[in-house]
């Protein structure tokens, strides 16, 4: 069957419906995320996020369902007092740059969104609004650093999520110069654009440092990606993001941004594959895969503090490029 964009909007408004109908709580759904792009695909799939406002109490915050083995559906869901007042969107990266963004109104019988956007994004780009938003993931990138300079996280996984996670809050706050935040599907393939966007043109080519080393070539990929796709199957607490028939969502997209971006491929595979294998026992074979991996690539305890003096530059520089938006 043939996916097109068109397809995915109509799959939108079928499952809006159907939620609305299913929870009369939801006073407004709308779409988000890679389908407000004229091709959504990467490698073939790609998800449908619907951004779910509730009227009361939420139970889950977020779900990922399968609508087919290359579309899943993300709904992420809000309560009405998240978005309240209004005004305070304008700092918030991710609800604000949604907003921002123009997003596709699926249901909305009492008008709530059409003010809450006027009021979110009057002002949004702002200079104070702007180093706000850039702000909010400096800080968390900056307090990571100081952490593992500072050797308080125990040797192994954690470290390495720790020092990945500042590594995507950095990239986060140089998008938030010129737009919204971006998942890690498209992170490093878009950071050069929005790097060039912040005043910041060399940017991306330091951070891709930050997480490849001179093993990285085609036949290590494909080593990693084929111990990637055995890596669902042994997942048994998984992350919500990456249940079983999510590995196309991401593997795929890896494959395929591989011959154009590389580094790109190799950072969604690495920044996922240590998010799953957090939840894996250390004696489990895809462990141990991704140790291998983390080690080849100076992902590892010993390697990451040989790393930290360049990620602390690359801190000061958007640090510095902030603070003259305010000047």
């Amino acid at each position: 069957m043939r996916i097109t964009r068109e397809t995915l909007l109509n799959q939108a408004r079928e499952n809006a419906k159907l939620l609305t109908a299913r929870d009369r709580g939801i006073i407004c759904v709308y779409v988000s995320g890679s389908l407000l792009m004229d091709d959504p695909f990467i490698g073939g799939v790609t998800d449908i996020d619907l951004i779910c406002v509730h009227d009361r109490p939420v139970k889950a915050r977020r779900e990922v369902l399968r609508l087919s083995p290359e579309i899943s559906l993300d709904l992420a869901h809000y309560e009405q007092d998240e978005f309240e007042p209004a005004r305070k969107l304008r700092t918030n990266a991710w609800i604000g740059g949604w907003l921002e963004n123009v997003p596709l109104v699926l249901h909305d019988p009492l008008r709530w969104y059409d003010f809450t956007r006027a009021s979110a994004t009057a002002q949004f780009w702002k200079v104070e609004n702007i180093a706000a938003r850039v702000r909010s993931f400096l800080v968390p990138a900056r307090q990571a650093w100081a952490i593992l300079q500072e050797d308080a996280i125990p040797q192994g996984i954690k470290r390495t999520s720790a020092y990945l996670g500042a590594l995507r809050d950095l990239a986060n706050a140089v998008d938030c110069f010129s737009g919204a935040p971006v998942a890690e599907r498209r992170l490093v393939h878009d950071l050069p654009a929005r790097a060039a966007a912040a005043g910041l043109p060399n940017l991306s080519a330091d951070f891709v440092q930050l997480f490849t080393s001179s093993e990285f070539n085609d036949e290590t990929f494909a080593t990693w990606a084929d111990a990637y796709h055995q890596l669902f199957d042994a997942l048994k607490d998984a992350p919500v993001s990456m249940p079983l028939f999510r590995r196309a969502y991401y593997e795929k997209a890896a494959r395929a941004l591989y011959p154009v971006n590389p580094a790109g491929a190799l950072w969604l595979l690495i920044y996922t594959w240590t998010r799953a294998a957090a939840a894996l026992p250390r004696a489990e074979q895809s462990f141990k895969d991704w140790q291998a991996a983390s080690k080849q690539l100076g992902l590892d305890s010993k390697n990451i503090a040989e790393r930290l003096d360049a990620l602390d530059h690359l801190l000061d520089t958007v640090e510095e490029a902030a603070d003259r938006l305010t000047a």
